[in-house]
């Protein structure tokens, strides 16, 4: 099976895509939204402006954080400042590159996928950054063996997830049915104990520090303390969720947009001028051999 595999349909092969539930809802819901059919630029720069604001404050109250300035706290002071603010500094030169390389040979039939992916990016920006705030500040109370407990589990969780849709995305492009092989079969058994069972633990944490503690006030921090580890875990995991039944199947169509533009115009029964808009018909296709020749019949 190649690597690639979702991406090296043919054309008949693509249009199975559009028999999914999810990608018919991403591509009504997309297009009639005005932050990705380009409608609304005014309200996009604003929108983009407090995002991108948010994404360095988040790196101000770490560093914040970091010099003890933010009062009194039931966890252990940080030592290790995972969110300096040259991270998101360079993580917004990166998203910028690919905004700007992404608007090259862009088209209008495109352009709502594309804005999709910017926003996309944005989001992996954004929980990127979320991750190293809750690493700042619980890594001394977890340790080291805590975190990377949580991050070799959202690991594994991003594993099954994404192997599981790609390959119903491969059943629905090519046909067929795969099968797990021993490594899946033994992830797969571990991830669902570890959802089936993971609250037992949790209980059982929680009691034996009720148990055993000394003050109440310790009793409510470890409750506290668990609530927003599981806070963290659940938006991570619906994070998730999201790109591998949401994102992924709709960009992978655009993507095949892309790759077939004229198979898929002739097949949505549009114009060039319609497929492509004006601005980009005008530079790239009036003119060349690419125009389509209208057969007047004489």
């Amino acid at each position: 099976m190649s690597k690639f595999k979702l991406m090296n349909a043919n054309f008949e092969e693509s249009l199975n895509l559009s028999d999914d539930s999810l990608i018919s809802f991403m591509e009504n819901d997309t297009n009639n939204r005005g932050i990705y059919n380009g409608k609304n630029k005014i309200g996009i720069t604003i929108i983009a402006i407090i995002m991108f604001g948010f994404n360095f404050f988040i790196s101000m109250i770490v560093q914040i954080g970091i010099e003890g300035k933010l009062g009194e706290s039931t966890l252990s002071q940080p030592n290790i400042n995972f969110l300096p603010m040259w991270v998101p500094i360079g993580l917004f030169i990166v998203w910028l590159v690919i905004w700007l390389l992404l608007k090259k040979n862009n088209y209008y039939s495109i352009s709502v996928y594309r804005r999709m992916l910017t926003v996309n990016n944005y989001l992996v920006w954004l929980i990127l950054e979320a991750n190293l705030f809750f690493l700042t500040f619980f890594l001394t109370t977890l340790t080291f063996l805590g975190a990377l407990t949580i991050f070799c589990f959202l690991g594994l969780t991003s594993y099954i997830i994404f192997r599981s849709k790609s390959r119903s995305l491969e059943n629905n492009l090519f046909g067929g049915k795969s099968k797990l092989d021993k490594i899946d079969n033994f992830i797969q058994k571990l991830i669902n104990f570890l959802f089936k069972y993971g609250w037992i633990i949790v209980i059982v944490v929680i009691l034996w520090k009720f148990i055993f503690s000394n003050t109440t006030g310790v009793r409510t921090d470890i409750v506290g303390l668990v609530g927003i580890i599981a806070m963290w875990l659940i938006v991570d995991i619906a994070f998730i969720f999201a790109e591998a039944y949401l994102f992924l199947p709709y960009l992978l169509y655009g993507y095949y947009k892309y790759k077939y533009p004229e198979e898929y115009r002739e097949w949505e029964g549009k114009t060039q001028l319609e497929w492509y808009g004006e601005k980009y018909f005008n530079k790239h296709i009036k003119g060349t051999e690419k125009e389509e020749k209208k057969n007047d019949g004489n």
